[in-house]
């Protein structure tokens, strides 16, 4: 299935301190398949190895391809750098550690062209250090799903990590791409400013593959990153005041709900009472949920200190 050179695809790619991983990582942009027109947006966020330079070095000679510098920032502005650096009509993220399988972007193209979704994403497939996935075996294509109503599913969930989406780049661009105040949970923010706004399609195939175990990472840190993710629905809540009531109580009741279980996981013989009230109250009508949200997030584990300006 061949698309039209109309549909090009900029590559957004964050990197930070990733050098090790670039080679394999270029690799797998460079044999992506379609006949669509495509370009490289890579962003250094401040990195202290020698990705920048090698990262110049695996790209020399290829077209359209940019590479932007910048003070460390974080995750979420990396990738915002990257989302308004892009001048194609679909933007496929790339997280720097993580690899794509030869057809990723051709299926969630395919699957969002034509249709008034603003997000495709597919399945992945994890792996360790020192594993290097078959990233060519041959998959079975299945028929994608469309999800009319998103939101509540990612509210309750984040579905998916950069790598695994391909976005319409002016509609992500319109909503304020990331949320930079949501540290560390980049795509979260922008998965639920885009599910407000339009339907997603879901591709069923493993097309990405996402490495885990590392050491010293958010993805190690499931207590952090909970508290970043529950954050990031507070902030949510708390921008877009037109939401539901019924939905906004769904997004009460989840997070105190994983601020109650982390609680009883990690028992410091302090009592449980309080937690079991917030989640009672969860269900109540509350003057200010956006507050309450970041209330759980807080009892979680501590927040991160946001960055100064805007979202």
């Amino acid at each position: 299935m061949a698309e039209p050179a109309g549909d090009g695809v900029s590559f957004v790619v964050p990197v930070f301190d990733k050098s090790e991983h670039l080679p394999a990582l270029c690799a797998t942009l460079r044999a992506q398949k379609g006949d669509f027109a495509r370009e490289y947006v890579f962003v250094d966020d401040g990195s202290r190895d020698d990705s920048l330079s090698k990262l110049r070095f695996l790209t020399a000679g290829w077209p359209a391809t940019v590479i932007v510098t910048q003070p460390n920032r974080g995750s979420a502005a990396a990738t915002n750098a990257g989302l308004f650096a892009a001048t194609l009509p679909y933007v496929k993220f790339v997280d720097a550690d993580d690899l794509l399988h030869p057809d990723c972007t051709r299926r969630l193209l395919g699957a969002l062209r034509g249709s008034d979704a603003g997000l495709a994403f597919c399945a992945r497939e994890e792996f360790r250090p020192g594993i290097r996935p078959d990233t060519a075996a041959e998959v079975a294509e299945g028929p994608p799903q469309r999800l009319d109503a998103p939101l509540p599913l990612i509210l309750r969930n984040s579905l998916f990590n950069p790598t695994q989406i391909l976005v319409r780049t002016a509609l992500a661009q319109a909503v304020g791409g990331c949320d930079r105040r949501a540290v560390h949970s980049q795509e979260y923010g922008l998965a639920l400013r885009l599910a407000h706004r339009a339907p997603f399609v879901r591709v069923p195939e493993r097309l990405c593959f996402h490495l885990v175990g590392q050491p010293d990472t958010l993805s190690t840190h499931r207590d952090r990153q909970l508290a970043r993710v529950t954050l990031a629905v507070a902030l949510f809540v708390g921008d877009h005041p037109d939401l539901p009531a019924a939905l906004v109580r769904r997004a009460r009741t989840r997070a105190a709900s994983r601020a109650l279980r982390h609680r009883r996981r990690h028992r410091d013989g302090t009592s449980l009472l309080p937690h079991l009230w917030r989640s009672l109250r969860a269900r109540l009508p509350v003057r200010d949920s956006a507050a309450f949200i970041r209330d759980c997030a807080a009892a979680i584990a501590p927040l991160p200190v946001p960055p100064e300006g805007e979202g």
